[in-house]
């Protein structure tokens, strides 16, 4: 089996086993046969996966100290994978799921369990999140 350390043989490692894979400015968008999209920068030492839940403004703002409690004690229960707030669009921040791996010496098992292991951490995050969302 080929290495597993760049942006071309991940690529075409997961064209293989039924992904679909685009990159955008340098980001692998990975999405699996259910449709979701997990976003990864690889880099001369790991790969860094994130899943983008919801914006911070699509919560109950008056519960999120709650919501960070939930979020965090949670990451407890859904290892490797964790919650996250992704900032940096400072105007709309997101809570996010992360993962990432050492591409070093990655096999394949360990690249599909970590995509497997966010696909299924979406799902209890989804619980988690979804008493918070503000109706609309």
């Amino acid at each position: 089996m080929a290495r597993l350390n760049t942006p071309v043989d991940i690529t075409v490692f997961l064209d293989e086993q039924g992904y679909s894979v685009t990159t955008e400015d340098s980001i692998l968008i990975i999405q699996d046969e259910d449709g979701l999209n997990m976003f990864a920068v690889v880099d001369e030492t790991q790969i860094e996966f994130m899943v983008n839940l919801c914006s911070v403004s699509d919560l109950d703002t008056s519960k999120l100290e709650e919501i960070y409690g939930k979020i965090l004690d949670q990451n407890t229960e859904i290892l490797p994978t964790c919650f996250g707030v992704d900032s940096s669009d400072s105007d709309d921040a997101h809570i996010v799921l992360v993962d990432s791996l050492a591409t070093e010496n990655m096999d394949a098992n360990e690249l599909l369990l970590a995509l497997d292991s966010l696909a299924v951490n979406v799902v209890t995050a989804h619980e988690l999140l979804l008493p918070y969302l503000k109706q609309k």
